[in-house]
């Protein structure tokens, strides 16, 4: 089935796609190494799951707006329920490794900067206490 820009779905699906390659290369200029790209287990998805440069493994779920003063709207958009759903992958991805890892949540906010550009907004470590 052929994509149409101009659909609100499409539109929204291509900004966060653009938001999580954002995120990611944001992080890898940082020094995190990128593990998995959208991690799917039958729990729940995660953006991206990357390894910090102190061994901690790190979920991120990455939150697109396409104008900026709904930022701090995107924070809060990580309800209960997808918290709840990051907290088992957590675990979840504890419980995959063959030894002891630390693990965190964070939250990254992708929006246009002052010039239009998208950049990366804030990125909340340790976001989500579970």
């Amino acid at each position: 089935m052929p994509q149409h820009p101009d659909r609100p779905a499409d539109r929204r699906r291509a900004l966060g796609a653009a938001g999580e390659d954002l995120a990611a290369a944001y992080l890898e200029q940082r020094s995190y190494r990128i593990l998995e790209r959208n991690y799917r287990r039958r729990w729940g998805e995660a953006d991206i799951v990357a390894l910090a440069d102190d061994g901690t493994h790190v979920i991120v779920e990455v939150r697109s707006r396409s104008n900026r003063r709904y930022a701090v709207e995107a924070a809060q958009s990580v309800g209960p329920r997808k918290q709840r759903q990051l907290v088992r992958l957590a675990l979840g991805l504890i419980a995959e490794q063959e030894q002891e890892i630390d693990v965190r949540v964070d939250v990254m906010i992708v929006a246009p900067d002052r010039s239009g550009r998208l950049s990366v907004v804030a990125h909340i470590i340790d976001a989500i206490e579970g």
